[in-house]
């Protein structure tokens, strides 16, 4: 089983959300030891809020061989071409670790510190949409290594 760390700061409110989030979860077990972590949105200015939670995120970035933030800035990429760069990480025998921020993004030194970024989509989402967007494409990116028919 690959360990991959998915990191996110605050949890979806909405039900329908951490269901979708549960069932791509399950579904991942068969690829990956999957490990997710849920940090507390920072508080007080917009500043010192990403400064603490960068904070929080460096201790379980750097824990980590390869560190991703999903990012905006991030290139964006088809699920294909994701799947190869998950496909050369873990051929490499990288840890992983996937860092999702607060509604109001990563603090400018993280992200500045943190080399590999991804966008999910050059669209903008809900922030409690991205985990689930984010886990269905893990999903999809490990379907088509696999060659499974999930990914169409």
């Amino acid at each position: 089983m690959y360990p991959i760390r998915l990191i996110a700061v605050g949890r979806p409110k909405m039900a329908p959300l951490r269901e979708m989030e549960q069932h791509y979860r399950t579904l991942l077990k068969a690829y990956a030891r999957l490990e997710v972590e849920d940090l507390p949105e920072g508080k007080g200015d917009p500043a010192r809020q990403l400064r603490d939670e960068a904070d929080r995120l460096r201790v379980h970035l750097g824990a980590v061989r390869c560190p991703v933030l999903l990012s905006a800035e991030g290139p964006p990429r088809t699920s294909e071409a994701f799947a190869r760069w998950l496909g050369v990480r873990m051929d490499r025998g990288e840890s992983l670790a996937f860092a999702i921020g607060s509604s109001a993004g990563f603090d400018p030194g993280l992200k500045a510190e943190v080399k590999e970024h991804l966008s999910l989509s050059p669209m903008t989402f809900p922030h409690d949409l991205s985990r689930v967007l984010f886990l269905e494409q893990l999903y999809r990116a490990f379907s088509i290594l696999k060659g499974t028919a999930y990914h169409k």
